[in-house]
């Protein structure tokens, strides 16, 4: 069993060239981490929400925010108690809850995360594997690190869909019988997990050696990218770059 984390569709991030998607999701990853970047990291994070909340649906960005859902919480609490320069945002008599330094340093952090995550969800969730391998191919990298790549990127699902699959096993045989700790409840779907990911470890050498991976020919390619690839990405992408480092320019210059 293989999974892939690419949903199927027809948006605008599904058409995108994966080229000129690449090359946008790098052009996204230092705006959110820019040291004193003020307002921009939650406006961007909030302009990716919408872009996956318009191409992939209600269902798909609650989906993504629910998985970072702890950590937000996380630095919503203890940014603010961590950092206390500045005036006072919010007070409850005398006490001191929020200063304005804690919270814009919590919106900072919470737009910082978000944004990461989501740049990465819409770039993935709709890229097809063997498209991200062809542009990284296309981009120059060597068919080593490519391979190691498709088969993090092939596996991580396929283990996680696994592990769905054997809790819901494990859950259908227990029959209500909750008894026991966490560890002694989850211990069995682990182990049963490692076990047929061992197992697939056979199926997995064959398949590469029927493709041929050690030896020392020349390798062939199956399939390859368009050679002009499609414009409107590639001019959506430099849009993408100035519409995103040109206010940022004007607000370090000023």
């Amino acid at each position: 069993m293989m999974v892939s984390f690419a949903l199927p569709g027809d948006s605008v991030l599904h058409r995108y060239d994966p080229r000129a998607k690449l090359a946008g999701l790098l052009v996204m990853i230092p705006i959110f981490l820019l040291p004193e970047a003020g307002w921009v990291p939650p406006a961007y994070a909030a302009a990716t929400g919408l872009l996956i909340l318009f191409c992939l649906g209600p269902k798909e960005l609650g989906r993504c925010l629910r998985a970072i859902l702890p950590l937000l919480v996380i630095i919503a609490v203890l940014t603010p108690i961590l950092r206390r320069g500045g005036a006072p945002a919010w007070r409850l008599g005398n006490f001191v809850v929020v200063t304005t330094t804690g919270l814009g340093e919590t919106i900072r952090l919470l737009g910082r995360f978000s944004g990461l995550t989501l740049a990465f969800y819409a770039a993935f969730r709709t890229l097809d594997l063997d498209e991200f391998v062809l542009a990284l191919r296309w981009y120059g990298l060597p068919f080593r690190p490519a391979l190691t790549l498709t088969m993090a990127f092939r596996f991580i699902p396929t283990i996680a869909a696994l592990y769905q699959n054997v809790q819901e096993a494990h859950s259908l045989r227990a029959a209500g019988d909750h008894r026991g700790g966490f560890f002694r409840r989850i211990l069995p779907q682990l182990t049963a997990v490692f076990i047929q990911s061992i197992r697939m470890v056979p199926s997995l050498a064959m398949a590469l050696e029927i493709r041929g991976v050690g030896r020392s020919t020349q390798r062939t390619q199956w399939r390859s990218l368009p050679q002009g690839g499609r414009p409107a990405s590639w001019v959506a992408t430099a849009a993408l770059a100035l519409a995103v480092y040109v206010p940022v320019a004007f607000g370090l210059l000023s």
